[in-house]
């Protein structure tokens, strides 16, 4: 049954039309019934296109009280404006006042579930924020529906905070991500596009690891399973991995720090196939043959502008290892689709599973007599959660927006068919919590031998042309008005004259160096 609010559209006083929604035997007005065209002045002083170039408005009505968004500044602002009324974008698309408001770069998302709203968010944040977001509401649509805008306010504050932190993190590496996509240029010729893959190992079972406390767990059922799972792993787990004695099909990394070497010091297994970013840190890409994936660096952007779709990506928008894991199982074609380590807590009074290069590092740094290991890991969870609990579990406010962008990629992405082994960390909506024995004896009843279809394929695919991509970045980048954009676009809010200079000196010098190969 259709529950759905209704709408009744009557002619106004001035002769436009106006906007009230039935309740029983009355009609509750969203704008007047005399003169609704005046409401363009009621919120007029709240817009502030000079400060924020990206608007969310909560609730549309008929979009007078949005007709300033048609004039000067404004008119480039880029919005999503989200209303609960099914259909009525047709009655603004009507209006000669308001209709401007259904052209780009304008977003009218009427009667929008919520998934639906935070898809519209992430795709509007996505394109980018240059000055700050700013979100404003229609007082008289947030009276009739108050529990749907609520909802809504909610999702909207979780989707920006995601696109926050991103940012943060983004910015705080601005330099280093740039140097390193600058560096891999030098190594792409030794890649292979990730898209070679996509598809590939379809309905094959699959379990996706990270380096969770209770990975260790489930190690002894992936183990004797191993030959019909296909093993998708972030670098961290590697170590893990291989003290237990199993080879991943797939290691993951994107980590820009050098710190993630640490990981790769038991060497990738010859038949484990690494898939690259284009900003991860070099010397592990340079190292060991693999995939390469683009994401939303500037860099990443111009070389899928100059060969569209030849590389691919397997970015999950979450700025999560753990996400890009998640989403290159599923472009693989695996399912179902476990995971393991997905904690979001510091399940079993542990920070991470034993043998990361992590646990190592605190363990050398901090085992002693009269202070064993594990006291020094209650201490420091302590400390680090500031008690602060999750389902009666010790975690911290960063693993809940790491669980939360994770839930948003499952959700954006429409993924399906995905298990959580064993049940003792933090749960995750879109991931069925079931015991590890169970899922492989229900799921993993036959060989999955995939390395045979992967070594074929790799074998047939050739490696990302480097000369003649090479050549055409120059002649792209010897323009100087795009290398410029692209710099400032890169370094964020970093990009003083110096560094650019010396970003620009560096990016000639591999570009020249390509050229002698």
């Amino acid at each position: 049954m259709d529950r759905s609010p209704r709408f009744v559209i009557e002619s106004s006083r001035e002769g436009l039309p106006t906007l009230a929604v039935p309740d029983g035997g009355s009609l509750h007005y969203l704008h007047s019934r005399v003169a609704p065209s005046r409401e363009a002045d009621s919120l007029r002083s709240s817009f502030q296109a000079e400060k924020y170039d990206v608007l969310i408005v909560l609730g549309a009505g008929l979009g007078y009280h949005l007709l300033p968004l048609g004039e000067g500044r404004l008119a480039n602002m880029r919005v999503l404006i989200v209303d609960v009324l099914p259909g009525i974008d047709s009655e603004i698309a009507r209006n000669p006042l308001t209709a401007f408001l259904l052209d780009r770069p304008r977003v009218l998302l009427a009667g929008g579930t919520m998934d639906e709203i935070e898809l519209g968010v992430a795709e509007l944040l996505a394109r980018g924020v240059a000055r700050g977001i700013q979100v404003l509401e229609h007082p008289a649509s947030l009276r009739l529906f108050p529990e749907y805008y609520a909802r809504a306010r909610e999702v909207i504050r979780r989707a920006i905070d995601r696109f926050s932190t991103n940012t943060t993190t983004r910015n705080a590496f601005a330099r280093r991500y740039l140097r390193n996509a600058i560096l891999n240029l030098d190594a792409i010729g030794r890649l292979r596009p990730v898209r070679t893959l996509f598809k590939l190992l379809d309905g094959l079972p699959a379990v996706v690891i990270t380096s969770g406390p209770t990975l260790e767990r489930v190690l002894p059922f992936i183990l004797k399973a191993r030959r019909r799972i296909v093993i998708v792993a972030v670098d961290s787990a590697l170590p893990v991995l291989s003290g237990a004695g199993i080879r991943p099909d797939f290691a993951v990394s994107i980590d820009p720090q050098q710190h993630v070497c640490e990981h790769f010091t038991t060497a990738v297994p010859a038949a484990t196939v690494p898939v690259f970013s284009l900003t991860a840190y070099p010397l592990p890409l340079r190292r060991h043959r693999g995939l390469l994936s683009l994401n939303t660096h500037p860099l990443s952007q111009l070389i899928d502008e100059l060969h569209p779709g030849a590389v691919g990506s397997i970015d999950s928008g979450t700025g999560t290892v753990a996400g890009d894991a998640i989403l290159l199982a599923a472009r693989l074609g695996l399912a179902p689709i476990a995971l393991a380590g997905f904690d979001f807590s510091f399940a079993d009074q542990t920070i991470y599973a034993r043998n990361t290069a992590y646990q190592r590092r605190f363990t050398l740094f901090f085992q002693e007599r009269f202070g064993p290991v594990e006291t020094r890991n209650l201490s420091y969870i302590m400390k680090s959660s500031g008690g602060h609990l999750v389902d009666g579990r010790f975690s911290r406010r960063s693993f809940a927006a790491y669980r939360e962008s994770i839930e948003s990629m499952i959700r954006r992405s429409i993924l399906s068919g995905l298990y959580r082994l064993h049940t003792s960390g933090v749960s995750l909506a879109g991931a069925t919590d079931i015991d590890a024995e169970d899922f492989f004896s229900s799921f993993a009843v036959r060989d999955a031998d995939s390395m045979p279809i992967l070594l074929r394929a790799l074998d047939s695919c050739p490696a990302i042309a480097l000369r003649p991509g090479l050549r055409e970045l120059k002649n792209v980048l010897a323009q100087p008005e795009i290398l410029d954009r692209l710099m400032r676009a890169s370094l964020a809010g970093e990009a003083d004259d110096t560094l650019l200079d010396s970003m620009k000196t560096k990016i000639g010098h591999i570009l020249n160096r390509g050229d002698d190969q």
